[in-house]
């Protein structure tokens, strides 16, 4: 009997029991999960990915060593990484560490750490609205801290005083240009085709090296060139925008229409040891590395005469196009390396490799000298779960082993038969306490080679009620969504048996877009998986399956479910139910494109609304384009979280909330309340209190609707026009255990 309640709760998993405690929930990111990948353990599991990658060093904790800061355009998040010992090698190695990422201050854009005041802590530089906020760094003995030090940068232009401006598609340069001590920005004009040279006057004019007092020297063309397109350099113009006594036709005119402004980074560093600062110049046309040699002074004289197409020599940068370079000292040799991503905010036209977009060039030479040698394309991506973008997790025990065992989706990546999207496959070989998984296949039944999907979403449920999970996958295929069900072939607690030849193509829900959500479940408890969808738009639509169990026929219920407000874009939600703290009720939660987790009390009934319990700000900003997968993992009872982020990867958060103890079910009954039992036509019921009885096939169809019965009263129903066989009787009842029971028709 016991075993049947328990069959049946798990096909209709928001229906609770007991007392209802009001407990407050938590979680907190962990790496604790070991992930392995070709046998090698990764140091950094459950980063969540990254795609376009911005690297600052600074002083996080209190080791003396600097650490890490990573900004990320794609899902404009921070990521943050201590120096440690080398685990598996010498010199240092990166841990993620993201508690420093919800103390760090608000970034936006581009980041640039550099220590503007001289007090031996880097300050933080970024993006605002076309301008540049400085943040100061008041960390002391290991306590990180910044506050706003200058709202708006602004410099002495050539028609008096102005915001410093800076292009959102641009990159600056932020550093002792000039060698004087106080810190200086070259950026880019308006017209993204000269650089503005914003030299810091505080030495000149106070004495002092601490002040962000600029101005922009009195020539027009600073460094004697421009640029326009990929690598259309033209030399040898003066400051006033001639060339051999001829005006150049690309400066404006008073009131004359400016070239549209495409986008640009800059970095500057000595590259051939001559003492002059050239400049490592990316474009958004461009896919590799322009260098700019000076010839001249480092300065407001500078002069640049000549470039290289590609950045280094050897093996220089090449992404599809826009790339930026970073000088970070990331191996703990105290010499500056280099290190290139693209600038972009998404990938255009598929055509970036989001797993492998990382290039770290060690510098074997000198900082004076820099002699830049590739070494990977993949840093810090290497130590992590990086599917290239979007993670859509799976939880299900696929080997029958007792632990849960991970599918993961993802957006597509280039193959031989074109850009395509399948599942990767992690085994958990660990334990039910202690879970660990291993990659098993980066191509799950095949569906990559099969099929013609990108952006992959798997998801578990028990669609036929037969006790087993069934595997749903959504994807794009080349002219539509798809949706497939893969029926589990194997009995309960066996290793699951699907196949792709007889796989079932289920109808999309109506309205359903690129990119929405599916949560299956029997919402309105008829032994048929219906479907909500997490809209692009926000809301959530509820499809009633008014088909069979298998063969379903999705009808559209309500499109505003739960009447959540949509006063803002949130993009698609993923959708999950679990119990997550034993009240025996479970909440549902949603996972934003827009990077919220909330958790929800779900209604008794379908039309009511969902009612907040936490929005878990003390998550911070997990990524974007969240997608949630819950389940116990390390056997506390708690159902965990998983949550695929646009990066590519996965974030682990461990379930810390407060556990509610269910001490008593004063109507629970023990006995049997059918009888008699087998029967041949007349079934008498006792039900242990009020509510309404329903019969069901073991397929979960109902067989028998339903009627209200009196507790502890008799009342009789008539099975004659069943044909014989096993079925199950449900009592349900609003604030009660649903009770199943099981009823043979023997004739």
């Amino acid at each position: 009997m016991k075993k049947l309640c328990t069959l049946w709760l798990a096909l209709i998993p928001w229906v609770g029991y007991g007392q209802s405690a009001s407990a407050p929930f938590g979680f907190q990111y962990s790496q604790q999960p070991a992930v392995s990948v070709d046998g090698r353990a990764l140091l950094n599991p459950w980063v969540g990915g990254l795609n376009a990658m911005q690297f600052a060093t600074l002083r996080l904790n209190d080791d003396n060593r600097d650490d890490l800061l990573v900004y990320d355009r794609t899902s404009r998040k921070v990521s943050t990484f201590v120096a440690i010992d080398n685990p598996t090698g010498s010199g240092i190695a990166w841990q993620y560490a993201p508690a420093y990422e919800t103390i760090l201050p608000a970034l936006s854009g581009w980041v640039i750490a550099v220590d503007y005041d001289g007090d031996g802590r880097k300050d933080l530089f970024s993006l605002i609205d076309g301008n540049v906020r400085v943040y100061h760094n008041d960390s002391q003995t290991g306590k990180v801290a910044f506050s706003v030090a200058v709202s708006e940068l602004m410099t002495q232009g050539f028609a008096g005083r102005q915001i410093l401006y800076v292009s959102p598609a641009d990159l600056p340069a932020i550093l002792d240009y000039d060698d004087d001590g106080d810190i200086d920005i070259l950026t880019f004009d308006p017209t993204g085709n000269l650089i503005a040279y914003q030299q810091n006057m505080s030495v000149e004019r106070t004495g002092k090296k601490d002040g962000l007092d600029f101005k922009r020297p009195d020539c027009f063309y600073w460094g004697h060139f421009l640029k326009e397109f990929c690598n259309d350099f033209v030399f040898g113009i003066d400051c006033d925008g001639t060339q051999s006594g001829k005006s150049v036709p690309l400066k404006p005119a008073t009131g004359a229409a400016r070239p549209m402004h495409s986008g640009n980074t800059l970095a500057v560093m000595d590259t051939d040891g001559d003492g002059k600062k050239d400049l490592l110049f990316g474009a958004v046309s461009c896919p590799g590395v322009a260098r700019l040699i000076n010839v001249a002074t480092n300065d407001s004289a500078a002069r640049f005469t000549r470039f290289d197409t590609l950045f280094p020599a050897k093996n220089p940068v090449l992404f599809p196009a826009f790339a930026g370079v970073y000088s970070e000292d990331v191996d703990g040799d105290g010499v500056r390396d280099l290190l290139a991503s693209p600038f972009v905010d998404q990938n255009d036209n598929d055509l970036y490799d989001f797993r492998a977009s990382a290039w770290y060039y060690k510098n074997a030479g000198t900082n004076a000298k820099p002699d830049f040698q590739l070494k990977q394309k993949d840093f810090l991506q290497s130590e992590m779960v990086d599917l290239g973008e979007n993670a859509v997790p799976a939880l299900a025990d696929l080997d029958g082993d007792g632990d849960m065992d991970l599918l993961v989706g993802y957006a597509g990546a280039q193959t031989t038969k074109g850009y395509r999207a399948g599942i990767w496959q992690f085994e958990n070989k660990g334990t039910g306490q202690n879970p660990a998984f291993a990659l098993i296949t980066t191509d799950y039944l095949s569906l990559a080679q099969s099929l013609t999907l990108v952006n992959t979403m798997p998801t578990f449920a028990d669609v036929d009620g037969n006790g087993s999970m069934d595997l749903i996958v959504t994807g794009t295929g080349a002219s539509s969504l798809e949706i497939r069900l893969f029926v589990n072939a194997a009995a309960k607690g066996a290793p699951v048996q699907y196949s792709l030849p007889t796989a079932v193509r289920w109808p999309n829900p109506d309205l359903m877009q690129l990119g929405e959500r599916l949560l299956v479940a029997d919402l309105d408890r008829d032994g048929k998986a219906d479907v909500l969808l997490g809209k692009n738009n926000g809301l959530i639509h509820y499809f009633r399956n008014t088909g069979t169990a298998t063969v379903p026929v999705f009808q559209l219920q309500s499109q505003n479910f739960g009447n959540l407000p949509t006063t803002f874009y949130t993009g698609a939600s993923s959708l999950a139910l679990a119990d997550l703290n034993g009240d025996q009720k479970n909440e549902f939660i949603t996972a934003s494109g827009d990077g919220k987790v909330k958790l929800y009390q779900f209604p008794d009934a379908l039309t009511g609304p969902l009612t907040l319990l936490d929005s878990l700000p003390a998550l911070g900003s997990p990524g974007l384009k969240l997608a949630a997968a819950t389940a116990d993992l390390d056997g506390d009872a708690l159902p965990d979280l998983l949550l695929g982020t646009g990066g590519g990867g996965l974030r682990y958060l461990k379930n810390t909330s407060q556990k509610v103890v269910i001490t008593g079910l004063p109507t629970e009954t023990t006995g049997p309340w059918a009888f008699p039992n087998p029967t041949d036509r007349y079934l008498t019921i006792r039900a242990p209190h009020d509510g309404q009885v329903e019969l069901l096939s073991l397929s979960g169809q109902v067989v028998l609707a339903g009627q209200s019965v009196k507790g502890n009263t008799e009342q009789m129903l008539d099975l004659g026009s069943l044909s014989e066989g096993t079925y199950l009787l449900r009592l349900t009842a609003s604030g009660k255990a649903t009770l199943v029971e099981k009823v043979v028709v023997w004739k």
